[in-house]
């Protein structure tokens, strides 16, 4: 069985009977990372029902992970437990745009280590452009600190369905007080594992599809990600994330006129000159934002004024420079968002709270699916609506353990279609059909 698909579990420590092993029926478990002192008896009842046990998965910090010679599955140890930020820092307070409390997400990171791994810098032509995340990418999973508080049923399922969406794998957990309540046949504990399973094998059944899928953005995200230009890189990825403007990261290195093929933007993080693919992209119409030395020759400047950069055309397109470097992170992305204008968006939520969504394209471009995540897992005070200005035939609301997906109605207002969309606990996805690509 190869590790791509391998569907792990944290065997807990306490659990030393071989019985215990019942509990993983019904699947999809196959694969346990069981403690370094687990009992031989155990390891060799699991083996008999075919269970990978492998020895030794390579976790590392993903600031450590050899990208251009990655261990199968890459194995990203320091993600973050999916939730609200709560916790007062050891430091004392925490302010500002980014202080707590704030969502604490992983999003951002399985995309940049989707980019990091990809195996081959080969456009893929495709509907949205290109999208380096394609199968040639190796396995990827995550892993964190447990959470803040005693996981819920909804937390256990947004830490898996968030790593889905991505097209990563979280290894299911058990928090130790529920694992030894499961293991003395406790019902509550009881069902919210069967909970978990259940949620397990609805993603691992659509698992197969979604790998087809990839990202749609309209703007890119470029840099080498390494060194000095990796905080703000890694920053900014988190931070638009957060705002739910939808985006590609690229390494430098590897960026090509295919990965531009109908963007709107592209971000370019570093001070370095810029990949030679982008000044025609922007003398065709795009738009670049960059530093003073990134900027590109034969620039004109704009009527535009804009309080944080100067702005320049260059051919058809624009350069948005900045005037003060990037210093803030978090007006950044906010800038972004408004350069690139939210006329772009191809969707925008509406009273959307602490939901974020990762949206992705079916091949042929024709079928759209939303990931919509729940950091809070209470219900917003409003309803939430999803707005798009593409014209969709049909839209389908997926839940785990609500069985067939459910129709959703159109409300149509001038120019635009919304979806009004039930209570969301922890993971729905809206599928839309488009009537064309």
């Amino acid at each position: 069985m190869p590790p791509s698909a391998w569907v792990p579990f944290e065997w807990p420590a306490d659990w030393r009977d071989p019985a215990l092993l019942r509990l993983l029926d019904p699947g999809p478990i196959n694969c346990l990372l069981l403690p370094q002192d687990a009992p031989t008896a155990l390891r060799a009842a699991a083996e008999v029902r075919g269970l990978a046990c492998p020895a030794n998965i390579p976790w590392r910090s993903w600031k450590e992970v050899p990208w251009h010679s990655p261990a199968e599955p890459i194995a990203i140890a320091d993600g973050v437990w999916p939730e609200l930020a709560s916790q007062t820092p050891a430091g004392g307070a925490q302010a500002g745009p980014t202080g707590l409390p704030w969502l604490d997400a992983n999003g951002w990171l399985l995309l940049l280590a989707r980019a990091h791994a990809a195996r081959t810098s080969e456009p893929r032509a495709s509907a949205s452009g290109f999208d380096p995340h394609s199968s040639a990418t190796p396995t990827l999973w995550i892993n964190s600190p447990p959470p803040s508080a005693p996981p819920t049923p909804s937390s256990y399922a947004l830490a898996a369905c968030e790593a889905a969406a991505y097209g990563a794998r979280r290894p299911l957990w058990l928090s130790p007080e529920h694992a030894r309540a499961l293991a003395a046949g406790n019902t509550s504990a009881t069902q919210d594992w069967t909970s978990m399973l259940a949620t397990a094998r609805w993603l691992e059944q659509r698992r197969p599809q979604w790998s087809t899928y990839e990202t749609f953005a309209r703007l890119l995200i470029v840099s080498d990600f390494t060194g000095p230009n990796q905080y703000n890189a890694a920053e900014v990825l988190n931070l638009a994330a957060r705002r739910n403007l939808a985006y590609l990261p690229v390494e430098s290195s590897r960026l090509q006129p295919a990965h531009l093929k109908d963007r709107r933007a592209v971000l370019y993080i570093d001070p370095q000159p810029p990949p030679a693919a982008i000044q025609p992209f922007v003398q065709s119409g795009g738009l670049l934002l960059c530093l003073p030395s990134a900027a590109l020759p034969g620039l004109r400047p704009s009527r535009e004024l804009h309080p944080r950069f100067h702005l320049y055309d260059c051919g058809k397109g624009r350069l948005a420079v900045s005037k003060a470097g990037w210093d803030d992170p978090f007006l950044l992305a906010q800038d972004a968002h408004a350069l690139i204008s939210r006329r772009h968006d191809p969707i925008r939520l509406f009273n959307a709270g602490s939901i974020c969504f990762h949206h992705t394209v079916a091949p042929g471009g024709l079928r759209w699916f939303i990931h919509l995540l729940n950091y809070s897992h209470a219900v917003p005070a409003h309803q939430v609506v999803l707005q798009s200005w593409t014209p969709l035939a049909s839209a389908l609301l997926h839940q785990p353990g609500a069985g067939a997906p459910v129709p959703l109605e159109f409300h149509r207002e001038p120019g635009r279609l919304e979806l009004y969309l039930p209570p969301i606990a922890a993971y729905a996805a809206v599928e839309l059909v488009l009537t064309h690509a």
